[in-house]
């Protein structure tokens, strides 16, 4: 999306040179308004949340020569980027230490009366990775914690309603693709705070995915276009935290289940060159996927998807290749860990961000190519709690790179003062909390042809 508007002003002056010099003849269809309205990135979904593209069956002859068109719509080998980002959790501690930075830099004294009116401030939190969000072509984000509105109580664990302006940061970073299937979608008791984050971020002119009006909004997949190429974006949670909605409800939430992702499955790849899949899943503080995660993956592979993105356990987990036996490949991540939160563990601290190349060459389907898992580290220090039933305490959040993060950090980090407050201990990175035992952790679990050369030569 936000490199696509220089070669559409290079492309513009070339057709115009050539049809001024008399040096080519460019037929164009009778009816023009059809073909190749932009070449920016756009994305079909509606403000809803739905795509333009509502047909339930659309018939063979249109899909092929939808395929066709796809095909044909590339004429030189281009290569888009694609960033995806973990867990986005704004705990009590992380909008406490906003709200306290957003009175600094007014010369205020921070005030705590009202959170619902106050001042924040996040993006500084996020510097280290912005650029990274904003050349990326596509740019994905899991709202792990719902923007449920002002008017609402702003609230953390285990029902969360994150500030709006924690919401605003991440457009202002730059992120596409804003992911609201996951355990927390209900955590109003109801779908109120759903309804009003999946708004938020429309009426702003995003795109979200895993929020549905109703049953028959699953028909509609979607779709984001980018160069040409028309990338379908599917997600799941395996719970709701055990919150389940009334009869009355109309929101239809995308559970874990066989039939459903089988059927969405092939809709998207009708409609789509490209098939990504948000997975919520797996238990937490585990390094490794379970049984359940390992079926729903077969199952999506088997189906077709080109690449699925694992969420949920707030720890990394196995990043893979899988061939099917066309000899067509998935990439699956289990987990990316977290990318921002106030949990108390070293494991819980240590996150990736999944980049990965489209590649698009002329008569071929598109394909995943120079995939990297890029280590991070979201870092805090101890100071203290201006609301002992909610508020750890933990300042001065920041994200790091973990090849930008140095001894120092690592011994400030607020990790160390959590020992005994953890229930899933990690000898390593619960007990040990060092820049080695980072490095090794990732190492263990990460095989090196994902891993950035830094990491690796480390």
């Amino acid at each position: 999306m936000k490199r696509s508007k220089f070669f559409k002003v290079i492309s513009l002056l070339l057709v115009f040179s050539f049809l001024l010099c008399g040096c080519a003849e460019i037929d164009m269809p009778e009816d023009s308004s059809s073909v190749g309205e932009s070449t920016e990135s756009q994305t079909t979904s509606t403000p809803e949340g739905t795509t333009s593209d509502s047909s339930l069956a659309p018939d063979a002859s249109s899909e092929e020569s939808s395929e066709e068109s796809r095909e044909e719509s590339v004429e030189q080998t281009n290569v888009i980027s694609f960033l995806a980002c973990p867990d986005n959790i704004i705990h009590p501690s992380v909008y406490y230490h906003a709200l306290q930075t957003a009175a600094a830099n007014a010369g205020k004294q921070p005030d705590y009366s009202d959170l619902q009116t106050a001042d924040y401030e996040f993006a500084h939190i996020y510097e280290n990775i912005s650029a990274m969000v904003k050349e990326a072509d596509i740019s994905y984000i899991n709202v792990e914690t719902l923007i449920g509105g002002n008017e609402n109580p702003i609230y953390g664990y285990p029902t969360f309603n994150s500030p709006e302006k924690a919401g605003e940061t991440l457009i202002d970073l730059g992120f596409d693709i804003y992911n609201l299937a996951h355990n927390h979608m209900l955590d109003s008791y109801n779908d109120k705070y759903l309804i009003n984050c999946d708004r938020f971020f429309n009426e702003r002119g995003q795109t979200t995915i895993g929020y549905y009006e109703n049953a028959a909004d699953l028909e509609n997949i979607v779709i984001y276009e980018e160069q040409g190429v028309k990338i379908a974006f599917l997600a799941y949670t395996y719970e709701t935290n055990g919150i389940r909605l009334g009869a009355s409800a109309s929101t239809y939430i995308p559970y874990i289940n066989s039939d459903l992702m089988k059927r969405q499955m092939k809709l998207a790849k009708e409609r789509a060159d490209l098939v990504f899949v948000s997975m919520h899943w797996g238990d937490e503080d585990s390094f490794y996927p379970n049984g359940a995660q390992r079926s729903a993956a077969q199952l999506l592979v088997d189906e077709g998807a080109d690449v699925i993105i694992g969420m949920h356990p707030h720890v990394i987990q196995e990043s893979k290749w899988v061939t099917r036996p066309d000899g067509s490949r998935c990439f699956l991540t289990y987990s990316l860990g977290n990318l921002l939160s106030g949990m108390y563990g070293g494991k819980n601290a240590l996150g990736s961000l999944l980049s990965l190349d489209i590649v698009c060459e002329p008569g071929q389907k598109p394909y995943i190519d120079n995939v990297q898992i890029i280590p991070t580290v979201c870092h805090y220090v101890k100071k203290y709690s201006v609301n002992p039933k909610m508020d750890t305490g933990f300042r001065d959040f920041k994200i790091y790179l973990l090849e930008d993060y140095t001894d120092e950090l690592a011994a400030a980090h607020g990790v160390h003062m959590n020992k005994g407050k953890i229930s899933s201990f990690d000898n390593e990175l619960d007990g040990n909390f060092s820049l080695a035992t980072l490095y090794a952790k990732v190492k263990r679990l990460i095989p090196a042809e994902f891993l950035p050369e830094g990491i690796n030569n480390h």
